[in-house]
């Protein structure tokens, strides 16, 4: 049966552990000395109230409601979640609103709708290093605070690539959507830490190592961010092979940067693809598209400075979240963007 009562940090580090190492939920639970179902919940919400199992008469919409949810579809298919919740809510004055979180699952369960989204194909070696990765970096909060986190991201004139963002019915589209691309386009790089924003600069089409040393140097991320964090601090980049170039890795020596040793194919890992994601949404309303670059360069630029410090630490926040997302689905995507 296994003892009762809450699981303490050193137990939930231990089952950490072992799920890493690949064992059985019921392995977990002798080992525990707790039930399987504990064990269970911790790993399916490690920061749930301890004794919470969910609501088993959670709400749904159907009729009028789902009308309207199907014609905000066709009319916009990238409709984000708190527009389909309006939709919904539409005409409820005097009853209680539907929350976000049961028209996100009506959609999903009632009428087979998901988002279409990226998914990087993840080999079980790569699986595998994501759990390392993730497991070396659990619960370290105070370390968290001392990285900046980067990526870089291509913007379309005539919307985002491919279907990613996209409502679609399930079967429509397989789960790992590829990317197409059309009309001209423009590359930005962003970085970001617990201190909030810290740099938007546009970069060239094509990055080598040369451009993004000296792209680096001009953003002044190191300085600002090492003088409030002089006892050190951690650069995090993706394995793009201008990052992982011998004259970068030189400049890294050189400057006295340690750069986090990131796995292959994991931007569903990184904090950065949640502002590009928040960015994107804002940029493409409405499905917009854009006449030239220098207008969607302008539009990218406004969107920016609209990003506020506070939505970006509250992104970093769930950092340690998703990095336990990671051990306990075993190394898979665990984030839709």
């Amino acid at each position: 049966m296994g003892r009762a009562g809450a699981l303490t940090e050193a137990e939930k580090r231990a089952i950490w552990g072992w799920r890493a190492e690949g064992l059985k939920l019921s392995d977990i639970a002798k080992r525990a000395d707790r039930s399987r179902n504990a064990v269970k919940r911790f790993l399916d919400q490690p920061d749930a109230t301890p004794g919470y199992v969910g609501n088993q008469n959670a709400r749904k919409f159907t009729g009028p409601a789902q009308t309207r949810v199907f014609n905000k579809l066709r009319a916009a298919p990238r409709s984000p979640l708190k527009a389909l919740t309006m939709q919904v809510n539409t005409g409820r004055s005097q009853r209680k609103p539907v929350s976000r979180e049961t028209v996100r699952r009506n959609m999903a369960d009632d009428l087979s709708f998901r988002r279409a989204i990226v998914r990087q194909p993840l080999s079980r070696e790569n699986r595998l290093r994501r759990v390392a990765f993730a497991m070396q970096n659990l619960n370290k909060i105070e370390e968290h605070r001392k990285v900046i986190f980067t990526d870089e991201k291509k913007f379309n004139l005539d919307g985002p690539d491919g279907y990613p963002g996209q409502w679609v019915r399930t079967g429509e589209l397989p789960d790992r959507v590829r990317r197409h691309t059309g009309g001209g386009s423009v590359m930005f790089w962003m970085a970001i830490s617990s201190a909030g924003k810290m740099a938007l600069l546009k970069t060239p089409a094509r990055i080598t190592s040369e451009n993004y040393v000296a792209m680096l140097e001009s953003s002044r991320v190191a300085t600002i961010f090492g003088e409030t964090h002089p006892e050190g601090w951690t650069f995090m980049q993706d394995n793009a092979p201008a990052h992982a170039a011998r004259n970068t890795k030189s400049f890294f020596a050189r400057e006295g940067w340690h750069a986090m040793d990131w796995p292959a194919y994991s931007p569903d890992l990184n904090p950065v693809e949640n502002v590009w994601s928040i960015m994107s949404r804002r940029i493409y309303a409405g499905n917009r598209q854009y006449e030239s670059l220098s207008e969607l360069e302008a539009e990218i630029i406004e969107v920016w400075a609209s990003i506020t410090n506070a939505e970006v630490r509250s992104l970093l926040t769930g950092w340690n979240a998703r990095l336990h997302r990671c051990v306990n689905k075993e190394g898979a995507n665990v984030q839709n963007f």
